[in-house]
């Protein structure tokens, strides 16, 4: 037989090596006649007949029953003869067959032989198997040893230095790369991380693939730190990154949620540059990725632009490049733009998958164009592409978002018979519906139905019940589904518990709000922005703003930074409480925080400055609102406007009326109002007949306070019948007159022409 063949044919073994490993484990009695035989045996035949001489099985005597740590150095040793492992690290090395490697799990072995004695011996298989590469069964060896370590709680990062020590045979990069996918496999990211830099300390180089991979791993995890750095190795010390690296370092600057500050597009721009000065041809898959993150930080527009560049300069694109603009234009409500972008892709050669599809059916239903959606899901039948779970899901979304639960209901049976099997998904989609609407029996008849097909109610079916129950008012009936959902073992989250913390406040259960705040930090669940805001709307309509504020500080400390819509809440509160100082303080304290001031905010200290008739500042405060582009909404102008007419500047509140129709904005009853007791107390009764028939006309039909300004008015100058007249048109109106009326009119209770209504 040719030297080095036999049953190393295929592999390479360093065979001085693996027969000096031999006969220190004990496969081999010592000394230099048996060294030497076997050596020759090894090198110039198979090695079978060798190891079948000697016998496993038989016991020690106590002339042979030597340690190792009893000889000297030159002594001969006499290995210890008792049943061990090496036997059938013996028979994989002969064989290579995996069903020897499988008689005794590692678990197994430790119990038996101990576990320095079977870390050995494994590690030995493990090399054996790497050298013929045979990497799978490398990869259950390895994992099964990962997995006794987690389990018995041992140091993971000792493993790699023992597979060192155990080596029988030239070390394989190969061992090195299958243990990382073992612990990136197993998320033991920071092993991997180590094992790639024990590997390339003793100067061997994992191949991209595996780099790869774990990279992958990494930034999925969010290990930024690690990401860079095994990147920034890959380049200076090989493995050379390829397409793929670049591709999977621009989906860790890209993947942020939308609108999120963890999308760093600007990283992503610089991977493109380096790419282009590597020669590294970026795929469809990195410029899709690219896009996405253009979109997700809100510039779809610019996202659009570089997609048309690419393709004037036949850059390769795909589907996925379109659907994250189509997504994008969806997400912001723009339809019609992401319809347009749809059609172009189609004409460019790139055909809509099931995915383009699925984003415009779920962006139309979301508008609760139901009709629509359906439209885009026949026309994906007709192109023979099946439509997925999801579009149908949005469907039903769409049918619920616009009442249309009979609809849902028969589309949710349509998608039993179509054998689709509806998940949990769709399940929550109708529940939610039902929640919605206030029909609590088809809630509980599909809730039966749910778990009868193996589905387990969840946190989120709770809390959509406990939501639907306190928006109806029902507090006790949310309390006590609640309820069930502890006794069922289902943790609430954050939402949860904000639905029942608004509930109490709503209710003016502020100390209830309170015990159940501090329940859920005890079991470990965060309140949010949201859950504070509950809480400080509580205190600030019971008058109670200055309790509010001392929240501040215990949001700072949970790392909650208090939003516009914080500060608006307890701005306004210190407006109602007519406390405008503490209001203005809050308001500078928020632009020192670099917090932009919202409408709400604005139009909350407009309204506060004109209560008290600091009309000047008003103004001045509603023409700085406009210098940062804050849309006024009516009841901006409606404020300013009652503040004009209250000090009698009619001509400033009509001037600001006509501004308020021309900028697309309606008046309602309260604005006609104002205006009408305005010109009422000015004397000019002609005017307001005048706007209280415009305000009739427009249908912003007049209430007891504008009728009784008008009788206060007719009454004030003698003119008691008109004032008559106007009563008249009230109870013809239907409009039930107040105590302030009959007091204009002179009328006691029962009325002199008998039309006062007793009162319960």
């Amino acid at each position: 037989m040719p030297v080095g063949r036999g049953v190393f044919q295929g592999f390479s073994i360093n065979n001085n090596s693996l027969s000096m490993a031999l006969i220190e484990l004990g496969l081999l009695r010592n000394g230099t006649q048996l060294r030497q035989r076997f050596w020759f045996r090894v090198y110039y035949s198979a090695s079978a007949s060798l190891l079948d001489e000697y016998s496993f099985d038989s016991e020690p005597n106590a002339e042979t029953k030597i340690t190792a740590e009893s000889y000297a150095p030159g002594d001969i040793l006499f290995v210890s003869r008792k049943r061990t492992l090496f036997p059938q690290v013996v028979r994989v090395f002969h064989s290579l067959n995996w069903r020897f490697a499988r008689e005794i799990r590692f678990f197994e072995a430790v119990e038996k032989y101990g576990f320095s004695h079977s870390i050995n011996a494994f590690c030995i298989m493990v090399h054996i198997f790497s050298s013929a590469g045979m990497l799978k069964e490398v990869h259950d060896l390895l994992r099964e040893v990962v997995c006794y370590y987690q389990e018995v709680n041992y140091d993971a990062f000792e493993l790699c230095p023992t597979l060192l020590e155990s080596s029988v045979a030239e070390i394989s990069v190969s061992v090195f790369e299958v243990l990382m996918t073992v612990f990136v496999s197993l998320s033991m990211l920071e092993h991997a991380v180590d094992v790639f830099v024990q590997a390339k300390s003793i100067g061997l180089e994992p191949n991209v693939r595996a780099c790869n991979f774990l990279l992958k791993f990494l930034v999925e995890r969010n290990k930024v730190e690690f990401v860079k750095s095994l990147f920034d190795e890959m380049k200076n010390y090989g493995p050379r990154p390829n397409v793929w690296s670049y591709s999977i370092l621009m989906n860790s600057y890209c993947k942020g949620d939308i609108g999120k500050a963890d999308t760093d597009i600007s990283h992503a721009a610089e991977i493109l540059k380096e790419m282009e000065r590597c020669g590294v041809q970026p795929t469809a898959v990195t410029y899709g990725t690219y896009i996405h993150g253009i979109c997700r930080v809100g510039d779809v527009e610019s996202g659009l632009k570089f997609l048309r560049n690419l393709r004037e300069r036949n850059q390769p694109l795909n589907s996925h490049c379109y659907n994250a603009i189509i997504h994008g234009f969806c997400h912001k409500g723009k339809l019609d733009e992401a319809v347009e972008v749809f059609e172009e892709m189609e004409r460019c050669g790139v055909s809509p998958d099931a995915h383009s599809y699925s984003i415009l059916i779920h962006g139309f239903c979301k508008k609760g164009d139901v009709a629509k959606g359906i439209s885009l899901l026949e026309e994906m039948v007709l192109h023979n592409i099946r439509p997925s779970l999801v579009s149908y899901s949005s469907l039903l979304g769409g049918l619920c978002l616009i009442g249309q639960m009979e609809a849902a209901l028969e589309l949710f049976h349509k998608l039993e018979a179509l054998a689709y099997n509806p998940d949990q998904t769709a399940y929550n989609i109708l529940i939610n519906g039902y929640c919605k609407h206030g029909d609590f029996d088809s809630v509980h008849r599909f809730w039966i139905k749910m778990i009868r097909n193996n589905f387990v109610p969840d946190v989120y079916n709770y809390t959509c019940l406990v939501h639907a129950y306190c928006l109806m008012g029902c507090l006790e009936k949310a309390l006590e589904h609640f309820q069930l959902m502890l006794d069922e073992g289902i943790l609430p989250n954050t939402v949860t518990c904000t639905v029942i913390v608004d509930a109490y406040c709503r209710k003016g259960y502020i100390d209830e709000a309170f015990r159940l705040l501090d329940e859920m930090q005890e079991q470990g669940i965060i309140p949010n922005l949201f859950t504070f805001n509950a809480i400080i709307n509580g205190l600030c309509k019971e008058r109670k703003a200055e309790r509010a504020w001392e929240l501040f500080p215990l949001m700072l400390r949970r790392g909650l930074v208090p939003d516009a819509v914080i500060y608006s809440t307890l701005i306004d509160g210190f407006v109602n409480q007519s406390n405008l100082k503490e209001a203005f303080k809050l308001y500078a304290r928020m632009s020192k925080s670099g917090i932009a001031p919202n409408k709400v905010t604005c139009t909350s200290l407009i309204s506060g400055l004109c209560d008290v008739n600091r009309i000047n500042e008003a103004m001045n405060l509603f023409k700085e609102m406009k210098a940062k582009h804050l849309i006024a909404d009516a009841i901006c102008y409606t404020a300013i406007i009652a503040g004009f007419c209250k000090i009698g500047y009619m001509e400033k509140a009509r001037a600001l009326f006509t501004e308020m129709v021309q900028n697309g904005l309606l008046p309602d009853v309260v604005t006609y109002t104002c205006l009408v007791d305005g010109y009422c107390k000015s004397g000019r009764l002609d005017l307001a007949r005048q706007w209280f028939d415009e305000m009739t006309r427009q249908k912003a039909n007049p209430n007891e306070v504008t009728y009784t300004a008008l009788i206060t008015a007719y009454c004030r100058l003698g003119e008691q019948d008109k004032a008559h007249l106007v009563y008249k048109e009230m109870k013809k109106a239907g409009v039930l007159p107040d105590d302030v009326t009959f007091s204009v009119l002179g009328l006691d209770d029962g009325g002199a022409m008998g039309v006062r209504q007793p009162r319960e």
